[in-house]
């Protein structure tokens, strides 16, 4: 099958080829070299083959064994029944070993070392990994032994100070070699005692190798800037103070950019309370209309002063206006909401009231005439008083006794100066100028919760008329009761209440006549602890922020003992 031929029925029939493409051709193109058939098929651009370093790829090898130090002598190229694509040795070169993919010129095949690298006759080399083992390779393919061959170089110049010449031998290397280091017994081990703030450096100048000692200041020991708590409306800076060593930082204010109000007439300047700690306190202005001046003008008998409030103005202008007034028979002036008596005729009584609403005829306000018959009849707890007062129309009617309706609508008449109460209020029939009036105010009873007096064990109860409630509580005796409490000692604290047992309630006492000694016995018992355990309670402390633990004693139970 021809080349061309293969290539079209496998590209056309087969999708392995497409995706193994080179190893088809590979495959192939073997199969053509058992037929002695050399095909170079491969390029640097199609299907390539890399070989390793030294060798080269050729399409169409003959010889069956390759070319190497040890068959160099016998080998014959003596070719092989089929052909076959293979990686050699570039001309001029040979395999070192068969088994070795290095090929090296012929001259190089003389000595192999104990590392299995090729030597040529006469080379010379160290065979130590770290120390100095010079061999020599001979032409009969020997490998001896040499001693090294080392020149005397001149002594370098030592110019640090402490430095002093010695002779060092580097890894690898054969021969001596002469080099300046430093001899610290020639070097001033004086070290000087730093401060508390001062920690001690060890520095090196380029003119002497021996350590040179100071003092530096210590930042670790300097107070931190984040330590230092400023308000918001400062900022902190640095300042050399007493301690040379260390920065002081200050809380400094910044400058105030809002300037100070200037007030105007009436106005005062007041400062803001809230930011009178700050840098910069604000400040504004108060209208006080007191501190305004009096008014600049004086007004006619028919004209009114009139203040205007101006917006965003303090002090009010002042103006004089038409006056709002009514005239009466063209002689009485009246201002609006004002009455007039105009006169009595028997029991009738005439009123002229002025009104708010200008009369279009007159320009000034209208009038509303009315009249009222003064020949009511008074009630029964009332008596009649005459007008005293030629502005007033009508006498009045003026209660002597105080008439009250319950709530199931009785009226009750009540004397003056009787009390009363009626749904949780009381009341009082009180004596005026003006005559009786009721006077009443609401039972007044202290806060109460249901709840918590049934919770206490308590008894709701009513009082004041059912108007309150009290809670009624049963004595409770001597008993061991639980609290939940929170244990300080010094800056040191629990980190949430816990329950301690403690003891609480009533135990007897009394007073009793002894005849014996002629005098009162008095005895008396006191609600106990009856045993103590130790309860341990672990406390924070805040100076330190370490935890401890508290032993504090607790009552196992209670009871009434002597005291």
């Amino acid at each position: 099958v021809s080349p061309q031929e293969f290539c079209e029925k496998m590209w056309i029939n087969s999708t392995y080829f497409w995706n193994y493409e080179c190893d088809a051709l590979s495959a192939y193109v073997a199969l053509c070299n058992k037929h002695n058939i050399c095909i170079k098929w491969r390029t640097p651009d199609y299907c390539s083959l890399s070989c390793p370093e030294g060798k080269e790829y050729q399409p169409c090898v003959q010889p069956c064994e390759a070319k190497t130090c040890l068959n160099k002598w016998f080998y014959e190229d003596s070719p092989c029944s089929y052909l076959r694509e293979d990686c050699v040795c570039k001309n001029g070169t040979i395999l070192h070993r068969t088994d070795s993919d290095l090929c090296i010129p012929e001259e190089k095949c003389t000595c192999t070392d104990n590392k299995g690298q090729p030597r040529s006759a006469g080379e010379i080399w160290n065979g130590s990994m770290r120390g100095c083992c010079m061999y020599n390779c001979l032409e009969n393919g020997s490998i001896v032994a040499v001693e090294p061959e080392c020149n005397e170089d001149p002594p370098p110049v030592c110019e640090r100070e402490g430095e002093v010449i010695v002779h060092v031998i580097e890894e690898r290397a054969c021969c001596p070699k002469k080099v300046c280091e430093c001899n610290m017994s020639l070097c001033d081990a004086t070290i000087p005692a730093c401060k508390p703030n001062e920690k001690l450096v060890v520095g090196y100048h380029h003119l002497s190798c021996c350590p040179q000692y100071r003092c530096e200041c210590d930042p670790s020991v300097c107070l931190n800037a984040s330590q230092l708590d400023c308000r918001e409306d400062q900022f902190i800076v640095e300042a050399k103070q007493e301690d040379p060593c260390c920065f002081s930082y200050l809380c400094v204010c910044e400058s105030c950019i809002e300037p100070v109000p200037l007030c105007n007439e009436g106005e005062i300047l007041t400062v803001d309370l809230n930011t009178i700690h700050y840098c910069c306190p604000r400040y504004y202005c108060v209208c006080d209309e007191n501190l305004c001046s009096e008014p600049p003008m004086n007004c006619t008998d028919d004209m009114t002063l009139v203040k205007e409030k101006i917006p965003g103005q303090c002090c009010p202008e002042w103006h004089c206006e038409k006056d709002d007034v009514c005239l009466f028979q063209e002689v009485t002036v009246l201002t609006p909401g004002q009455s007039v008596i105009q006169y009595l005729d028997g029991d009738l009584c005439y009123t002229v009231q002025c009104l708010q609403e200008k009369d279009q005829n007159t320009g000034y306000n209208a009038m509303h005439f009315t009249t009222v018959n003064c020949s009511q009849q008074c009630e029964a707890h009332q008596i009649h008083i005459p007008s005293s007062s030629h502005h007033t129309c009508c006498g009045t009617c003026q209660n002597v006794s105080c008439s009250f309706h319950t709530e199931n609508g009785t009226l009750i008449v009540h004397e003056e100066g009787s009390t009363w109460s009626s749904n949780c209020t009381n009341y009082k029939c009180a004596k005026t100028a003006a005559g009786a009036i009721i006077l009443g105010s609401s039972v007044v009873c202290p806060p109460f919760n249901d709840t918590e007096c049934t919770k206490n064990g308590g008894i709701v109860q009513m009082y004041n008329d059912g108007c309150c409630k009290t809670c009624k509580k049963e004595e409770r005796i001597c008993q061991k009761m639980t609290i939940r409490t929170t244990i300080r000692k010094n800056d040191c604290i629990s980190q949430s209440p816990i329950n301690v047992a403690s003891c609480d309630g009533k135990c007897p006492s009394a007073t009793i006549f002894n005849v014996n000694i002629d005098s009162h016995l008095r005895f008396c018992k006191c609600c106990r602890e009856n045993g103590t355990r130790n309860l341990t309670v672990p406390l924070r402390c805040s100076g330190n922020g370490t935890e401890i633990l508290y032993v504090i004693q607790e009552p196992i139970d209670c009871s009434c003992q002597w005291n």
